[in-house]
This record gives structure tokens, C-alpha cells and sequence, in this order.
């Protein structure tokens, strides 16, 4: 008797498994079709965008990208929903994507009105330039260079025009890839300090135009200046240094005796001023 009893026992708990499995298996066919038809209705061409507009940029040209946003789009949504499609499509997506494929990109806010999807644009403004990262002799300064466009920021947006040296101030530094566009040359605070930093020295008389920054932590300030030498006049300091000190010290130098006779009289004969070392400041001029 206690024999039959666990054979039904087991027959009830098989046929049980067996109502599981079979619900289980018409649970995930009804997803399966549900997926399906939200799949078809989000290509519906009703429900997909329409229009592009952009707004607010200078130098980015409305059709190059109305055409990356399109290839964007164009993009599945979780494998089978369109992308095009105006209430699910990825708008943190489609805003990194636009701003990786244009550096000149600050900021960029998208809307959505019926089926038209609108930019709003934010270019980043033209600050500064960077060269390369060693400068050309003072001998060799006619020659051409590849130059970049670098914002307020340090940030590398855009290849630059040759034109007269002198127009933007140049940064010279060793950067981690080969394509310059999209890298930072300084630390945000660091650049601002340095742009005071130069302000200063130009009040004093003395014009610069670049800076380069060595891997081993020193920073060359390069004076535009005529020169008897073969590289360009310059003040040496170091990153353990804080600008205001090498400030402080460049004054004490340069509008002191016998500096300040020297220079007056032959400027053209400068070759560096050094203030690397620790209550101390060198400079040197060439003898004709």
C-alpha cells in the first residue's frame, strides 16, 4: 500500500514538471512574439525621425553632421528596435558619439519636436596652438609646422592653417599618441596659472611665444626676441616650482644691475635666464 503511494506521489510531481515546462515554453514564445511586433512597430515610419537641424555652429558644416547623426541612428537599439525611432532612441549616444567624431565639439544639447531632432551647438573656441614637441632653432623659425588648435582647456580640437608665427601662442610637449586631436597638453589649473605666468613677464617688456614642456618635468619659456644664438632667448624652470616663485625671481633679475644695463644694450645677445635652482637665478649673455 505505501508502495502505490509513492508511485502516484511521483506521477503527480512528474506531470506537475511536465505543466511547468509546457508554460514556461508558451511564456517565452509570447515574449519571443511580443519582441517581435514592438520590433515591427518601432520601424513604422510614422514613429521614426524624420528631420535633423543643428544650430549655433561656426566652422562644423549643418550637412557633415546631419550625416554622422544619421550613421548613429541607423545603429539597432538592443539588436532589433530602429534606432530611428523618435521615443527610443539613445540620446547619450547619439551626443558622445557626435562629439567624439567632432573635437571641435564643447557641448552639444539635442530636442526632439514631432519627428524633428535638433542640435544645439557649442564650438570650442580657438585659445592656443600646439606644435609638435620640440621647437625650431631660432635659424630655422620660417619653416613650416604642423600645427593644432588647442581651447582655454588645453584640449587638441583642430588641425591649424599655416600662418605668421606670432598669432597664437604655441605650446611644444611630448603628447601620449601620435594623433594629436583629442588630447589634453595640461591640467586645466595648471594652463591658467601659466597664462598669468606669461601675462606678467610680457608687462616687464619681455614678448614670448611659446612654451615647451620636457618630459623631465622642465618647462622652456622661449622670448621673441631678435638673437645673436642659435635657439631662442629663454627662461628655464622646473614643475617642482610654483609660478609665482620663478615670477618673483625673474624680476629680481631683470630689473636689476647689471641685468638690466646688459639687456638694455645688447638685447639681441640674451641667451637664458635660469630659474631653476633654489634662491638662486643665472643668465647669460653671448659675447660678440
Amino acid at each position: 500500500m505505501a508502495r502505490k503511494r509513492i508511485i502516484s506521489i511521483s506521477n503527480v510531481s512528474k506531470e506537475r514538471r511536465r505543466h511547468l515546462f509546457v508554460k514556461t515554453l508558451w511564456i517565452l514564445f509570447g515574449l519571443v512574439i511580443l519582441v517581435i511586433g514592438l520590433a515591427f512597430v518601432s520601424h513604422i515610419k510614422k514613429l521614426l525621425i524624420q528631420d535633423i537641424s543643428v544650430s549655433g555652429n561656426q566652422i562644423i558644416k549643418e550637412e557633415d553632421v546631419q550625416k554622422e547623426a544619421r550613421e548613429i541612428l541607423q545603429e539597432k537599439r538592443f539588436f532589433v528596435f530602429s534606432g530611428e525611432n523618435k521615443f527610443i532612441f539613445s540620446k547619450n549616444k547619439l551626443e558622445s558619439g557626435l562629439k567624439e567624431f567632432f573635437p571641435r565639439i564643447l557641448s552639444i544639447e539635442t530636442n526632439i519636436e514631432n519627428k524633428n531632432l535638433h542640435f544645439t551647438i557649442v564650438e570650442r573656441e580657438k585659445s592656443h596652438l600646439w606644435c609638435g614637441e620640440e621647437p625650431p632653432t631660432y635659424n630655422e623659425r620660417s619653416a613650416d609646422q604642423k600645427c593644432y588648435f588647442l581651447d582655454n582647456s588645453g584640449f587638441i580640437f583642430d588641425e591649424a592653417p599655416q600662418f605668421s608665427s606670432g598669432v597664437y601662442f604655441t605650446f611644444y610637449s611630448k603628447l601620449e599618441n601620435e594623433n594629436p586631436i583629442g588630447q589634453y597638453i595640461l591640467n586645466f589649473e595648471f594652463l591658467k596659472d601659466i597664462e598669468s605666468f606669461i601675462s606678467g613677464v610680457k608687462e616687464e617688456g619681455f614678448p614670448v611665444h611659446s612654451l615647451v614642456v620636457k618630459e623631465d618635468g622642465q618647462y622652456e619659456l622661449l622670448f621673441s626676441l631678435n638673437s645673436i644664438a642659435k635657439d631662442y632667448p629663454k627662461l628655464l624652470f622646473i614643475s617642482d616650482q610654483s609660478l609665482s616663485e620663478v615670477y618673483n625671481k625673474f624680476i629680481s633679475a631683470v630689473t636689476e644691475e647689471p641685468f638690466r644695463t646688459d639687456f638694455l644694450e645688447n638685447p639681441n645677445s640674451l641667451e637664458y635666464i635660469d630659474a631653476r635652482f633654489k634662491n638662486r637665478i643665472f643668465y647669460r649673455f653671448i659675447q660678440e
